[in-house]
């Protein structure tokens, strides 16, 4: 899947929230995202404000199925996993801070729908805890650095994990250099999650290393068709009936 994350660009304005709704539903991305912080977040002054109320997920919810999207939540708060059960949630990322957080994750898994584990700030000691409490086939892991600068991207991960772990690999950037989904692409993750801005000229929760709006249907468009190139991991004779059809211009001979 390719996954659009609004997390908290949403700035706690429900008309804003539609409206990358209405906007997200006319490309190709497959899922769209929400981030609910835990109860103590909110509490923060500076924070109140980025609060949505379960009605208008309900909202969100219902529009991206009406139009064929799933919908996910990236859940903190540990008390809301029933609330979101009501209201339709098509699959859960656990937060890296959340790892071993193992009767949560329990708690999801038990509902057998996918669940992304964010690795963000996590260790292979915690990674084997997860594996170890958590045999699961509704787990997948999301490689991300929770870095901006591009030389902290570390791709090379996403076969590390692989190799090590019976678990999928996804891949969820935080990098200002957005160029790095495109070369994602070329190890395999099982799903792509960006986040996602508006065009408006604010500063959004995630500003650094999200994509506007206006380029999505454009990313998504690129990055299905760049997955075309992978092939498969062999080598096979190929026939040209034409040799000139291998050169590169009108004139050679």
């Amino acid at each position: 899947m390719i996954i659009a994350e609004i997390g908290l660009n949403h700035q706690g304005d429900t008309l804003y929230s539609l409206d990358y709704c209405k906007k997200l539903v006319n490309t190709n991305v497959d899922a769209v995202t929400y981030q609910i912080r835990e109860r103590e977040f909110y509490e923060k002054d500076e924070y109140k404000k980025l609060e949505l109320t379960l009605e208008h997920y309900q909202e969100v919810g219902e529009y991206l199925h009406r139009h064929d999207k799933l919908f996910g939540v990236a859940l903190a708060n540990h008390d809301l996993v029933d609330d979101m059960e009501k209201i339709g949630v098509d699959f859960y990322k656990v937060l890296s801070w959340d790892v071993n957080s193992f009767d949560f994750i329990t708690k999801l898994v038990a509902i057998n729908k996918p669940v992304f584990v964010s690795t963000g700030t996590s260790s292979v000691k915690q990674l084997d805890k997860l594996l170890h409490n958590h045999p699961s086939l509704c787990i997948r892991l999301i490689h991300t650095q929770l870095q901006f600068e591009i030389e902290n991207v570390n791709l090379k991960a996403i076969d590390f994990l692989k190799n090590k772990y019976p678990f999928p690999v996804a891949f969820g950037n935080h990098c200002e250099n957005l160029d790095v989904l495109y070369t994602s692409v070329g190890f395999s993750p099982s799903d792509i999650f960006f986040y996602v801005k508006t065009d408006n000229d604010i500063e959004h929760i995630d500003e650094k290393h999200s994509v506007r709006l206006s380029k999505v249907g454009k990313l998504t468009d690129r990055l299905n068709e760049l997955s075309k190139s992978l092939g498969v991991a062999n080598k096979f004779e190929v026939e040209i009936k034409d040799k000139y059809l291998i050169q590169n211009t009108k004139d050679s001979k």
